[in-house]
């Protein structure tokens, strides 16, 4: 009788997979749309659990909104750390905590490097309706 352990990947092994993922896929423009593209479709990935490829996939779209920053890329830069931003929080798992302060860190250097200001946080404005309703 085999022994099973159900573990979960460490922050460090979806990091990791994360990079893979990144490493080897590559991106196309296609009518205003990025497309991404991996050569061995996603059967590589199909062992993790639905949180596990969540999170990996969340450090994904990081990855690809941080070098879309280093190109200068700013507005897709913004749409992948938009993305990011519907699943990162600084209340999270790890993963989820590592990737909300690193997307602001890239949304602050947008910031900077345009002038434009970021959009407005989720926990702000649902302080601000609250705040409003009690009135």
């Amino acid at each position: 009788m085999a022994d099973f352990v159900d573990r979960n990947l460490s922050t460090e092994e979806i990091i990791k997979m994360a990079a893979e993922m990144f490493i080897t896929f590559s991106t196309q423009e296609i009518d205003g749309c990025t497309v991404l593209t991996h050569p061995y479709g996603y059967s590589a990935f199909t062992s993790l659990t639905i949180d596990e490829m969540r999170e990996v996939d969340l450090v994904f779209q990081l990855l690809i909104a941080a070098e879309k920053v280093g190109w200068k890329q700013f507005e897709t830069a913004s749409k992948f750390l938009t993305r990011c931003g519907w699943v990162a929080s600084d209340c999270g798992t790890a993963v989820e905590r590592l990737v909300y302060y690193l997307c602001e860190a890239l949304q602050k250097r947008i910031e900077n490097e345009t002038g434009i200001p970021g959009p407005v946080k989720l926990e702000k404005l649902v302080s601000c309706i609250i705040f409003c309703s009690n009135i």
